[in-house]
């Protein structure tokens, strides 16, 4: 089973100091200059014997080149720093140093001297006791390990960090290595546990984000509740503030009727106080009385104000939160928005490549032309597949395979691109070559290592990608009752007699192994009538699902073949794919799906006698515009020595019919571009009534037979065709 964690994990890795430029850039003037200044300080603190202050300058320097992507110069800085903190005995320098020289290495790709150095930095962090550093060093071995492939080391590793993530509670920690864990499981082809750790994984990044969203909305509703508290205070302070002035209001009522009340009691106390003394002293009294009353108003309006700032002040907060929250929003909406743009940017390029890779399979009706009694049930785990079928016709021998490349989607959909153009090549330059090669099953697929190792540079380095294709190829040879097998990994499954016999393939696959110097094993077997055949990859029986979450196992499929083999083929496909739906359930797919089946006829060509069929001296015009259907047909026509012409489209076959007038026959494919063939065969019809013309199509017979009457065409063949009932059919045209 190829890997199947191929989900984006973002895995949380802590860097000690900061992640630094991985592309090594030109030190700016403003940089020359500090870093000058700090070679200095340390030169002066050198002579003064200060090996502290002197390594802290190193430790600045090196930072400088780190950031700026000098990664050599910042880690020769580094280990003169390192050398002065080992004399002073500073354990968490030489810890953090350590670290930072191993994340420079890594950097560089230079994984085994990163593993080297978080190895002694960890020694540090364990005489220390430092939990948080020693699982900051675990984390980037284990980082670094994976790159190496040294996925066991890794698994190691990452269970001692989970186990200080889980002492110190972080469950950020401990989702880093749930991811970690579940990735290199996969490398190692241990799918249970891969998928264990990957759904603790999903679980805690799950809890993770929501406490996140959780801890956001608390704070959001903290501050509204706070504003709302101001506000209500300050609504409270102006309500307070108008009773104590309505109460000052009242005071001054009071004292305003005494004073008259008093000017009146004087008034008649002393009557004998002249009119103007009287009139003087009224005067003074609205005069104090107007400044009281103003200095009240004065003293209101201030008041009011200040409540009237107080609430314009909340209010103004309240708002400035809401736009916060606002923003925050439209930012979380804006980066959804974006990242289903982006999903949709590459699906849709997915979809591309999907059309491409199919355009690239062989369409299924020139398979039923070579092998009428046949299925194919092939599932793509996603958009594009690892898995390909091929199949190809050469010196009246069919050649099929069924493959299945490293990786599934894209990566693995490149990989068959490759694995079909090569195969067309190496076919045809062995049927070119009769005299240096055969054509044999074997001898396709070492030609076919040899063009994967060369093409992709595979040397066998322990630190190289291990890309290549599992594979079960047969040519099969009807005139001879044979049939040859060449397997890589995959093998072949013939059931004869309600008996499935295993035709295994060869424990290595093709591409680099330390078994590539040696030939894969030819197996020629003898075949009879209703013979059934399957190839497959593995994608079916590797499948988890059922009741208990298991695989479906090879000895299932094998049973489930002896149950429906005698059944049609198409009727195969079905039940085929209605048991892998059945058991997969709600469960995910693991791999690519490819099951080939084929019912075995044999026909022997050469009992049709050449001498019957001698046109040697007829021309027959092939109007066809798909490039496998007209090869068939040259195929078919090849024992006759017919002179052949064609054209691709209706409007070429009216043009090839006028400038060729030795044309005794014409066979006309219905379907084609621009003009179809009812029409051209109209205009033909209009140039020469008497020429034959022979429809061909795939079509429901009644609707395109009647159609062909209509137009004028003289015969219909109904495609696939059969050799002999075609012959016997040209035949009746040519020979009069």
């Amino acid at each position: 089973m190829k890997r199947f964690l191929h989900y984006s994990i973002n895995y949380i890795l802590v860097f000690i100091v900061f992640l630094p430029l991985s592309k090594a850039q030109t030190l700016d003037k403003y940089v020359e200059e500090k870093i000058n200044t700090y070679k200095e300080q340390a030169q002066t603190y050198k002579l003064e014997g200060n090996s502290i202050q002197e390594a802290e300058n190193y430790n600045k320097i090196a930072y400088l080149y780190w950031e700026n992507g000098v990664l050599n110069q910042a880690i020769d800085y580094f280990y003169k720093s390192l050398e002065l903190n080992k004399q002073n005995n500073n354990q968490n320098g030489i810890k953090t140093i350590y670290y930072n020289i191993g994340l420079i290495y890594a950097d560089q790709e230079d994984y085994e001297h990163a593993v080297e150095n978080f190895r002694q930095g960890i020694e540090y962090a364990r005489n220390m006791n430092q939990k948080g550093g020693i699982y900051n060093g675990l984390i980037n071995q284990a980082s670094a390990l994976k790159n190496l492939s040294q996925h066991n080391q890794a698994v190691t590793i990452l269970n001692e960090a989970l186990s200080y993530a889980q002492e110190l509670n972080n469950l950020k920690l401990v989702r880093t290595c749930y991811g970690m864990l579940a990735e290199n499981y996969e490398a190692l082809g241990d799918s249970e546990n891969a998928m264990k750790y990957f759904d603790l994984f999903a679980t805690v990044d799950k809890h993770v984000k929501a406490e996140q969203i959780k801890a956001i909305e608390e704070k959001s509703k903290k501050e509204v509740r706070k504003a709302e508290i101001e506000k209500v205070q300050s609504q409270k302070e102006l309500s307070e503030r108008s009773s104590e002035l309505e109460k000052t209001r009242q005071t001054l009522e009071q004292t305003k009727q005494l004073t008259e009340k008093q000017k009146l009691e004087l008034e008649l106390n002393r009557l004998t106080i002249s009119e103007k003394e009287a009139e003087l002293r009224n005067k003074r009294l609205i005069i104090y009385g107007i400044l009281l009353i103003f200095v009240v108003i004065i003293i209101f309006s201030i008041l009011v104000y200040r409540q009237f700032q107080a609430k314009k002040r909340a209010n103004k907060k309240l708002a400035d939160q809401n736009v916060q929250i606002f923003k925050q929003k439209e930012e979380i909406e804006k980066q959804r928005d974006l990242a289903n743009k982006q999903k949709m940017d590459i699906t849709d390029s997915i979809e591309y490549a999907k059309r491409i890779q199919t355009a690239l399979l062989p369409p299924l009706s020139f398979i039923r032309r070579s092998l009428p009694e046949h299925f194919i049930l092939f599932k793509p785990r996603e958009i594009v597949s690892g898995d390909f079928y091929w199949m190809m016709n050469k010196d009246d021998k069919i050649i099929i395979a069924a493959a299945d490349c490293t990786g599934h989607g894209v990566p693995g959909a490149f990989m068959s691109m490759l694995g079909t153009a090569f195969l067309n090549e190496i076919v045809n330059k062995i049927v070119e070559n009769k005299h240096v090669y055969s054509l044999q099953a074997n001898e396709i697929l070492n030609q076919l290592r040899s063009y994967i190792i060369e093409s992709l540079h595979q040397s066998g380095a322990d630190n190289e990608s291990k890309d290549g294709i599992d594979m079960a190829l047969c040519i099969i040879d009807p005139d001879k009752q044979k049939l040859q097998f060449a397997g890589a990994h995959n093998p072949l499954y013939l059931i004869r007699n309600n008996e499935l016999k295993i035709i295994k393939g060869d424990r290595m696959p093709v591409s680099i192994h330390q078994k590539a110097d040696k030939s894969f094993a030819n197996h020629e077997i003898d075949i009879f009538k209703d013979d059934v055949i399957y190839i497959f990859s593995d994608g079916f029986v590797d499948q988890i699902g059922g009741p208990k979450k298991r695989k479906f196992m090879s000895r299932n499929f094998k049973e489930l073949l002896l149950k429906i083999h005698e059944k049609p083929m198409d009727v195969q496909e079905q039940i085929l794919e209605k048991t892998f739906d059945e058991w997969k359930g709600d469960y995910i797919q693991l791999d690519d799906i490819l099951v080939i089946g084929i019912k075995l006829e044999i026909t022997n060509r050469k009992l049709i006698p050449k001498d019957k069929y001698d046109w040697s001296d007829k021309t027959i015009l092939i109007a066809e515009d798909t490039e496998m259907n007209y090869l068939f047909l040259v195929e078919a026509l090849k024992i006759t020595d017919v002179n052949i012409l064609r054209a691709q489209n209706g409007t070429e076959a009216i043009a090839v019919f006028k400038e060729n007038t030795e044309i005794d026959l014409i066979l006309m494919d219905i379907n084609m571009p621009g003009m179809d063939g009812f029409e051209t065969t109209k205009e033909i019809k209009k140039i020469r009534k008497d020429i034959p013309v022979i429809a061909q199509t795939a079509l429901n017979i009644e609707d395109a037979k009647d159609k062909a009457n209509e137009v004028g065409c003289d015969d219909f063949i109904l495609k696939p065709i059969r050799l002999k009932l075609f012959l016997s059919t040209l035949n009746k045209y040519l020979k009069s």
